[in-house]
Parts: structure tokens; C-alpha cells; sequence
């Protein structure tokens, strides 16, 4: 069962995203906040911490920015999904710099919500089309780092990084433990100074090391 929690000021919409992810598979939604301070407030309690958190960005006391910004720095495990009507780059670009694993607009079908939510429980991450496009266009215009020197074995799981594959998997297929794989993660996301996986591909991609 993935566990859901909802952060949004909007209480009527709050109440129906409650009801409608009630009745996907194998999820639960197990609170709700209407601001950012509830939100905090709730994600300190023992026991209280979900696996998904559904996150507006415009909300009164902390906004959802600050949210992600304060667990990040808290190192929560639970994975944010923003779902907001803010369709700017900046609000796109802060969120994911904050750990964000994915990002949707408040007109998203139920299907795509539900497929978001799957994927993050999968792979870790979902993204659109049109946010990749953006995160692309900010790293292109960024970028002016030098191209890190990768082992071949970092190289190796660079490429099996663009696939869909999960890091079990991913595991699996170049023959090495899951805490290996972990490992050579890491140093990946250290030498292109970045904090997910999106962004180590986005960033590779940009440098010519890949092809999405």
C-alpha cells in the first residue's frame, strides 16, 4: 500500500483529490494540510511520514517551495509530487533543485495522476514532456562546467539510466549488488553536481554523453 499525503489550501479540491486517490490501487491517503506549516507539522509527528507527498506550491504560511526546501534539508525519505497551477520555469527549476520527483498541473487527467504516482513508487520519478523540455532548456543555458571523466562502469550505468529500468534491475542486468549500484549513483550524481536522476540525465545529455 503506497501511503499519500496532500498539501493544498484549497480545501474542496483537497477533498476530492482525497476521494479520487482513495480509489486508486493500493493507495491511501493518510492526511492532509491546507498550508505549509500544517504540512511541517504533520511530517515531524512519529509514524506520520508518507511515501508521497502531494505538494501545491501557492499555498498561505510556507508555500510549497519552503516545504520542499525544508525536507530536503531534513532528509525525509518521503517522495514529493508537486501538483500546482504554477507553470513557470522558476517554480519548476526551485522545486526540483529541492528534490522533487515530479511535477503536474491542477488540469492533469486522473489517469496521469495515477500513472505519476505509480511511476515514483517504480522508478522514482515522473516528469512531463513539457517540464523535461524546460529543465533541458535550464541546464543547456547553465551549463558551462566541464565534462566530468567517468569509469567505464559508471558509463555503464550513465546508459542504463536512460532506460525505465529500476535500480534493482539496473542491478541485475550489470551483475552487481543493489549497494554497488548505489554507490556508483552516488559518484555520478557528485561529479555532475546534481540531485536526482532526471538531472544527472538532462545534464549528460547536454554535455553529449547520452542521446534522450
Amino acid at each position: 500500500m503506497t501511503t499519500i499525503a496532500i498539501a493544498d489550501d484549497h480545501k474542496i479540491f483537497c477533498d476530492s483529490l482525497e476521494s479520487l486517490i482513495n480509489a486508486f490501487d493500493a493507495c491511501k491517503v493518510i492526511w492532509t494540510a491546507q498550508d505549509g506549516n500544517q504540512a511541517i507539522k504533520m511530517l515531524q509527528q512519529e509514524n506520520n511520514l508518507p511515501d508521497i507527498l502531494l505538494l501545491d506550491i501557492n499555498m498561505p504560511g510556507k508555500n510549497g517551495i519552503e516545504v520542499a526546501e525544508w525536507m530536503f534539508q531534513q532528509k525525509l525519505p518521503a517522495h514529493i509530487l508537486a501538483l500546482t497551477m504554477e507553470n513557470d520555469d522558476n517554480s519548476i527549476i526551485k522545486m526540483l533543485q529541492y528534490g522533487v520527483k515530479g511535477y503536474l498541473l491542477k488540469s492533469v487527467s486522473a489517469d496521469e495522476l495515477q500513472n505519476a504516482l505509480q511511476s515514483i513508487v517504480k522508478y522514482g520519478y515522473y516528469y512531463t514532456p513539457h517540464v523535461t523540455r524546460q529543465i533541458g532548456n535550464f541546464i543547456a543555458h547553465k551549463n558551462t562546467e566541464p565534462v566530468p571523466v567517468l569509469k567505464d562502469r559508471e558509463k555503464e550505468l550513465l546508459q542504463y539510466m536512460c532506460t525505465d529500468l529500476s535500480y534493482m534491475e539496473i542491478a541485475e542486468k550489470m551483475f552487481l549488488s543493489e549497494s554497488t549500484v548505489d554507490s556508483y549513483r552516488a559518484k555520478l550524481f557528485e561529479k555532475f553536481n546534481v540531485k536526482n536522476r532526471i538531472g544527472l540525465l538532462l545534464k549528460a545529455n547536454s554535455m553529449g554523453l547520452i542521446r534522450l
